[in-house]
């Protein structure tokens, strides 16, 4: 069940085509109508989140990875009256291509800062002319459409899905990639490191296994004296060292 709220007839039109290429089937169907299919079919417990503007999407895949498709195939529209900033909204600086005229006004009422220029209007710097959350009004809504901004961003958003006789509502389908990305990152060096240090032999840590083990019998070897051929040079020179170090202080005496 997807919400298809604020999505207009064109936009709605091309997301169904994405939709479409990939396997998927977009249908717009009336509630009560929608409630009926539902529990007839045993999924009755979808029939709540049959609110507001909504459409059933059939699919194949996994309802995270569609999840994942539609946010990142969010279309962008013109702003209208009364719509609220979902960032901050910027007018960048450069050549608006408009010609002076009644436009000029429409730019110093909010407060976008201009110079006429070859002919053209010109806006000086980047302007923020609207921030996170702001309603946006009917001036520039009108000025933003002119110059070709479309800084409201709609699409389908997943309300609840039917996952194996489960329904799992939007919410639980919400991924964050890279914290999720850093969890397996860290549960693979943990495993590495316990696998390494109990000795636990696999493909990953023999190499790191062997290596650390080549290391300790070394130090073993060369601590305790223990004339091997791979200890016995550093050994000798550490004898040695020693030696010199107690005839100078036997000489000191």
């Amino acid at each position: 069940v997807v919400s298809i709220e604020n999505v207009t007839s064109p936009v709605l039109s091309e997301i169904r085509a994405l939709l479409k290429a990939r396997g998927d089937v977009l249908k717009v169907v009336k509630n009560t109508l929608a409630k009926r299919a539902l529990k007839a079919t045993g999924k009755g417990e979808l029939a709540e989140y049959l609110k507001g503007s909504v459409a059933l999407l059939f699919t194949r895949t996994n309802p995270f990875s569609l999840k994942i498709f539609i946010d990142k195939n969010k279309v962008r529209r013109e702003a209208r009256a009364g719509d609220i900033a979902q960032s901050d909204i910027i007018i960048p600086e450069g050549n608006t291509g408009f010609p002076p005229g009644p436009i000029i006004s429409l730019f110093n009422k909010l407060r976008v800062p201009i110079r006429i220029q070859e002919g053209s209007i010109w806006v000086t710097k980047d302007t923020i002319v609207a921030r996170k959350g702001d309603r946006i009004s009917s001036e520039l809504a009108d000025l933003l459409k002119r110059i070709g901004l479309k800084p409201i961003e709609v699409g389908l958003r997943i309300k609840a899905a039917y996952i194996s006789g489960r329904v799992v509502s939007g919410e639980e389908l919400e991924l964050d990639l890279n914290k999720y990305k850093e969890s397996i990152v860290n549960a693979y060096t943990q495993a590495l490191n316990l696998s390494t240090n109990a000795v636990f032999p696999t493909r990953e840590t023999i190499r790191a296994i062997l290596t650390k083990s080549i290391v300790e019998s070394y130090n073993l070897a060369f601590n305790t004296v223990l004339p091997i051929k791979e200890s016995i040079e550093n050994a000798l020179k550490r004898g040695l060292l020693e030696a010199q170090t107690l005839h100078s202080q036997i000489k000191g005496l």
